[in-house]
């Protein structure tokens, strides 16, 4: 599957929420606590996502550009059951590069999920994913009507991920 994808710095989530309600179509689908742990890989990003201890979680591998600006994510997702299992098990072959716990609310606007993120140690975030269903010019013009509406700057995006950032390592 393939995404375009930023992420944000945000000074506070309230306005951000506020913004999220006034444009027409979108819609809030979840709160989650998440729990993210990253594995040393030669190429890309590997991570073990949990939502809670009883449940399983999913492996998330993808390749994506460490850049500031919208880019371009390539992913694939795969349940796993025994979460705790999964991880001891990537743990003792790859090693644990860092461990990222976060709130997450959950957001729908057209083919794009919107996360408005609080995560320990490092604060508040917003990540837009647009899923590139009709063409990269169709993905871009959607990013740049979001980042508009959100009120995104330039200077706020990021590059990488939680688990590169000082802090968001576990």
């Amino acid at each position: 599957m393939r995404n375009l994808e930023i992420k944000a710095r945000a000074a506070a989530l309230r306005s951000v929420r506020f913004r999220l309600r006034a444009l027409e179509g979108a819609a809030s689908q979840a709160s989650l606590r998440q729990t993210d742990w990253y594995f040393r890989v030669p190429k890309g990003r590997l991570k073990l996502r949990v939502l809670d201890a009883n449940r399983g979680g999913e492996l998330i591998a993808y390749l994506r550009p460490d850049r500031t600006g919208a880019r371009t994510s390539e992913f694939q997702r795969l349940p796993t059951p025994d979460a705790a299992g999964t991880r001891v098990l990537l743990e003792r072959m790859l090693g644990l590069r860092a461990c990222v716990r976060k709130r997450r609310e959950v957001w729908l606007y057209k083919n794009a999920r919107i996360h408005l993120d609080t995560v320990e140690a490092l604060g508040p975030f917003i990540e837009i994913e647009v899923v590139v269903t009709e063409g990269m010019g169709q993905a871009r013009a959607l990013m740049r009507e979001l980042r508009a509406a959100l009120g995104i700057r330039a200077k706020d995006l990021i590059a990488g991920s939680y688990g590169d950032m000082p802090g968001g390592r576990g």
